[in-house]
C-alpha cells in the first residue's frame, strides 16, 4: 500500500473526458421518471385537494362562457333590426349589457376560485417534492448525478408552476367556451354546428402530427437542461481543482457543449410549434368558409335570418380564439407533462403515498419537537453510551459488488476510536453501515441492542449522529441553526454547546448572540465556524454515539487542530468514531482501526501500532515526514 494518508497524499489527477463523449449522459438510474398514468394520478390528487372549490370554479367559468354568447347574439339581433326584422333595440341593448357585464363578473369570480385550487395544488406539489427529497436514502442520493435533484427541484418544479398558474386556467376557460359555443350554434341551427365540426379533421390531423414529435422533443429538452445544470453544478463544486490543474478551458467547452445541446432541442421544438400554428390557421379558414356557406344557403331558403347568420359567424370567430388557444396550449402542457413526470418520479420514492405524506411544515416543524422529546426521553432511559458490535458483516452499494468485510468488531461504550486508511479503503462505508444508511448484505450490526438500518429516524437520532465533511449553514438565526438538532433545547443549552466547541470566542464571532442572522444573504460564516456549528448540533442532540466522517477535512491546517480539540472537549464521555483525515486525530484517540480494501487490518492504540511493522507505522512515517 502507499505510505501516505488521505490528508497528505497528492490528489490523483483525473482524466478530462474527451469532447466526443460529452454529447449526452443518461439520467442517473437512482431517480426514476414517473409513467404517464402515475403523473396523471398525482395531478388529479392535487387538483382535488379542494373539490368543492374546483366545482364552484367550473360552474362560474361555464356561466361566464354562456354569458359571453349573449354579445354575438345581441349583435345578430341588431343586424335583424337594421334589415327590417322586428327586433326591440331595448332587448338588444340589454343582451349586450348582460353579455359583457355577466361574462366579466362571472369570469373574474371563476378565475379566483380556480386560482385558489391551483395554488393549493402547486404548494402541495412543492411540499411533497421537498418531503420526498428529504426522505431519500443517502445511498441513493450518492448515486445521483450532480445537479440532477437540483434540476428537478428548480427547473422542473418551476415549469410545472408556470403552466399551473398560466396554461391550466386558459385550458379550462377555453374548453368551456368551446362547449358553450357549440351549444349556441346548435340552438341557432344544427347545420351551423355541423359546419363548425368541419374543422375537427383539420385539427385532428394537426394535433396528430404535433403529438408524434412534441413529447419526445420536450422530454429530450428537459434531459438536456438537466445535463447542463449537472455540468454547471459540478464545475462550481470543483472550482478549486479546476483552477489548480488549469482545466478552465476544458470545463468551459463542456458547459458550452451542453448549452448548445439545449439550444438544438429548443430549436427543434420551435419548428414543430410553427408547423402546428400554420395548420391551425388553415383550420380557421376551412371552418369560417363552411359556416358562411351554410349560412348563405339557410338565408336563401328562409331557414335563417341575416342576423342569425351574422350571429353564427361571430360565434365561430369567437370560438376560434379559445379553440386555437386550447390546441396551442398542448405545447405548454407537453412541456409541463415532461417536467411533472420527473417531479413525480421523486415523489413516488416517498415511503408513503402523497395523500398520506406529511407536509413539509410538519416534517420540519412539529416532527422536530417530537424528535426532540424522543431523543431526550431515550437518552434519559438508556445507558449513557450503547456498545457497537459488528459480526460477519458484508456490505455493498446497490448494484455493486461487496466493498466491506468485517469479521468481528466491538466498540465499548464511551471509547474514542479513529479509523484510518488510504482513499477507498472503506472508512466512509463503515460509517454508513454504523449509521444505518447502508444495509448489509450479510452479518449483523448492533448499536445498543438494535440494527441501525431497521431503526426509525427518531430511534436512530436518539442513539447515533454523524458530522460529515460537508456541513451546511441554514439561512436564519444562529438559534434556528442549532434548534434543528433538537427543537426543545433551551437557550442555555445552546449557549453551553457553543461554549464547548468554540469557547468564549463565539460571542465575538456572532455579535448578536443566538439572534445573529447567518446563512444565505446574511452574515458569512467561515468553513471552520461552520464545522464548529455542526459539532454544536451534535452536542445538542444528546445522542450517545457520534461519528465524525472527516469532519475537519475542509478546515485549514491551523484550524483543524482547534476543531479536533473542540470535538474532544464537546464529545467527552460519548462513543466517538472518527473517520480520520489527519493522523493527529488517530494519535489522540484511545484506539486506532487501520483499513485496507474494505477490511480492518490493524487494531490497537497509537503507541502499540507504532511498535510493529505494519500499515499504520508506514502511514505515520509518511505523515510526520512532511511536518516539523
Amino acid at each position: 500500500m502507499s505510505a501516505t494518508t488521505p490528508g497528505s497524499q497528492a490528489e490523483a489527477r483525473p482524466t478530462v473526458p474527451d469532447q466526443s463523449t460529452v454529447s449526452e449522459r443518461p439520467i442517473a438510474a437512482g431517480l426514476p421518471i414517473a409513467t404517464g398514468k402515475r403523473s396523471a394520478r398525482l395531478a388529479w390528487h392535487l387538483l382535488t385537494l379542494r373539490p368543492w372549490m374546483l366545482v364552484l370554479a367550473i360552474v362560474l367559468l361555464g356561466a361566464a362562457a354562456a354569458a359571453a354568447l349573449l354579445v354575438p347574439a345581441g349583435l345578430g339581433r341588431l343586424v335583424d333590426a337594421v334589415t327590417g326584422v322586428d327586433r326591440s333595440l331595448v332587448e338588444v341593448a340589454l343582451m349586450l349589457l348582460a353579455g359583457v357585464a355577466g361574462s366579466a363578473a362571472l369570469g373574474a369570480l371563476g378565475s379566483m376560485a380556480l386560482a385558489a385550487v391551483l395554488e393549493t395544488a402547486l404548494a402541495r406539489l412543492r411540499e411533497d417534492f421537498v418531503a420526498a427529497s428529504l426522505a431519500l436514502p443517502a445511498v441513493l442520493v450518492d448515486e445521483v448525478a450532480d445537479g440532477e435533484l437540483v434540476s428537478r427541484a428548480t427547473d422542473d418544479v418551476d415549469t410545472v408552476g408556470e403552466v399551473t398558474t398560466g396554461a391550466v386556467p386558459a385550458v379550462v376557460s377555453a374548453g368551456l367556451a368551446v362547449v358553450a359555443t357549440g351549444v349556441g350554434l346548435a340552438v341557432l341551427n344544427p347545420l351551423f354546428l355541423l359546419a363548425m365540426l368541419t374543422v375537427v379533421p383539420v385539427h385532428a390531423f394537426a394535433l396528430w402530427r404535433y403529438l408524434r414529435k412534441a413529447p419526445r422533443l420536450y422530454a429530450a429538452e428537459r434531459v438536456a437542461i438537466a445535463s447542463r445544470s449537472r455540468e454547471m453544478v459540478s464545475a462550481i463544486q470543483a472550482l478549486p481543482t479546476v483552477h489548480a490543474y488549469g482545466w478552465g478551458g476544458a470545463v468551459t467547452e463542456r458547459i458550452r457543449t451542453r448549452s448548445w445541446n439545449v439550444l438544438r432541442w429548443a430549436l427543434r421544438t420551435r419548428i414543430v410549434q410553427s408547423r402546428f400554428g400554420f395548420r391551425m390557421n388553415m383550420a380557421e379558414a376551412v371552418g369560417l368558409t363552411s359556416v358562411l356557406l351554410v349560412g348563405a344557403w339557410l338565408a336563401f331558403t328562409g331557414a335563417a335570418t341575416i342576423g342569425e347568420v351574422t350571429t353564427a359567424a361571430l360565434l365561430f370567430q369567437a370560438l376560434f380564439g379559445p379553440f386555437i388557444s386550447l390546441l396551442m396550449l398542448v405545447d405548454d402542457l407537453q412541456s409541463a407533462g415532461a417536467s411533472l413526470a420527473r417531479v413525480a418520479g421523486v415523489i413516488q420514492l416517498a415511503p408513503v403515498p402523497p395523500d398520506e405524506q406529511p407536509r413539509v411544515r410538519v416534517a420540519l416543524g412539529e416532527s422536530l419537537a417530537n424528535a426532540g422529546a424522543a431523543i431526550a426521553s431515550a437518552a434519559a432511559g438508556e445507558p449513557p453510551a450503547p456498545e457497537i458490535a459488528l459480526e460477519s458483516v458484508e456490505a455493498a452499494y446497490p448494484g455493486r459488488p461487496v466493498v466491506l468485510w468485517i469479521d468481528e468488531l466491538r466498540i465499548p461504550a464511551g471509547q474514542r476510536v479513529a479509523v484510518v486508511g488510504s482513499s477507498g479503503a472503506g472508512k466512509s462505508t463503515l460509517a454508513r453501515v454504523l449509521m444505518g444508511l447502508l444495509e448489509v448484505r450479510d452479518g449483523h450490526v448492533d448499536v445498543g441492542g438494535l440494527d441501525p438500518a431497521e431503526m426509525s429516524e427518531l430511534e436512530r437520532a436518539s442513539r447515533i449522529v454523524m458530522v460529515s465533511q460537508d456541513v451546511h449553514v441554514f439561512s436564519g438565526t444562529l438559534r434556528h441553526n442549532l434548534l434543528i438538532a433538537r427543537e426543545s433545547a433551551s437557550d442555555d443549552e445552546l449557549r453551553d454547546a457553543l461554549e464547548s466547541v468554540a469557547g468564549p470566542r463565539w460571542r465575538h464571532t456572532f455579535t448578536d448572540g443566538l439572534d445573529t442572522m447567518i446563512g444565505e444573504g446574511n452574515a458569512e460564516v467561515s468553513a471552520t465556524d461552520a464545522h464548529r456549528l455542526a459539532l454544536a448540533r451534535a452536542l445538542v442532540t444528546r445522542a450517545p454515539i457520534v461519528i465524525l466522517d472527516e469532519a475537519t477535512a475542509d478546515a485549514d491546517t491551523a484550524d483543524a487542530r482547534d476543531l479536533e480539540a473542540a470535538a474532544g472537549r464537546a464529545l467527552a464521555g460519548r462513543t466517538v468514531v472518527t473517520i480520520a483525515h489527519h493522523l493527529s486525530q488517530a494519535s489522540s484517540a484511545e484506539r486506532v482501526l487501520v483499513m485496507e480494501h474494505g477490511r480492518v487490518v490493524e487494531d490497537g492504540t497509537h503507541d502499540e501500532l507504532l511498535e510493529i511493522e505494519g500499515p499504520y507505522r508506514e502511514l505515520w512515517a509518511a505523515w510526520t515526514s512532511h511536518r516539523a
